[in-house]
């Protein structure tokens, strides 16, 4: 069985944000490891070691300094066996203030805050797991997390049009700094832009958002 694996050094964290969610991860024990106390002694030896396996998690979450003087070695050996073998590596804190989502070549890496991860959205993504998906961005945004993808691209091609003086640009800038990539996770219908050669123009531009604005209304009923 597919499962997930969380590294927590501090369980009192844990336990201080489940106290007032009334969250309660035993029910999970199926589908997620959740590696604090006596468990999190017993794992990071293993990682010193560099010989844990992974091999039956297809998510890996761990707090960003969980690993002490040896935190940069360790993060970065999960880091490159997570980009080989296309698995879902978060990393979590609390000095995290936004969200950091990154998807290139079936490997994805996301940053959240720790209260974000421990709040009512780990059960919906813990849920959302044990139904065959994965979807890491709900760990974010919760059930809304759709239309809030959307919002924030929406927000990035507002921004584009008004900040732009030229009438097209290249498409490669553009999808860098609209995240519209992001859009191919959702599964809905959104209008295909067409190309000028490299370039998209700022009619296609109004296009694509008048094309998400209208699905934003239609997910929002």
């Amino acid at each position: 069985m597919r499962k997930i694996l969380l590294i927590e050094d501090r369980a009192t964290r844990q336990e201080q944000f489940f106290n007032q969610t009334q969250i309660e991860l035993n029910s999970y024990s199926d589908i997620l490891d959740n590696m604090i106390n006596e468990k999190y002694n017993n794992i990071i030896q293993k990682l010193k070691e560099n010989t844990f396996d992974f091999k039956e998690y297809e998510v890996i979450i761990c707090h960003k300094s969980a690993f002490k003087d040896d935190n940069i070695t360790i993060l970065k050996n999960i880091e490159k066996y997570c980009k080989d073998t296309h698995k879902v590596f978060i990393l979590f804190s609390g000095g995290i203030d936004g969200n950091y989502y990154l998807e290139e070549d079936n490997y994805i890496f996301m940053e959240l805050n720790s209260q974000r991860l421990y709040s009512e959205n780990i059960e919906l993504f813990l849920e959302d797991f044990r139904n065959g998906n994965i979807h890491p961005l709900i760990l974010s945004y919760g059930t809304k997390w759709k239309i809030n993808i959307l919002l924030n691209i929406l927000e990035k091609i507002n921004l584009i049009l008004d900040s732009e003086p030229k009438e097209s640009i290249l498409y490669k800038r553009f999808k860098s700094n609209s995240n519209i990539e992001l859009i191919e996770k959702l599964d809905i219908d959104i209008y295909q832009v067409a190309l000028d050669g490299r370039k998209i123009s700022k009619d296609e531009m109004k296009k694509l958002r008048d094309s998400i604005l209208e699905s934003i209304k239609k997910m929002s009923v």
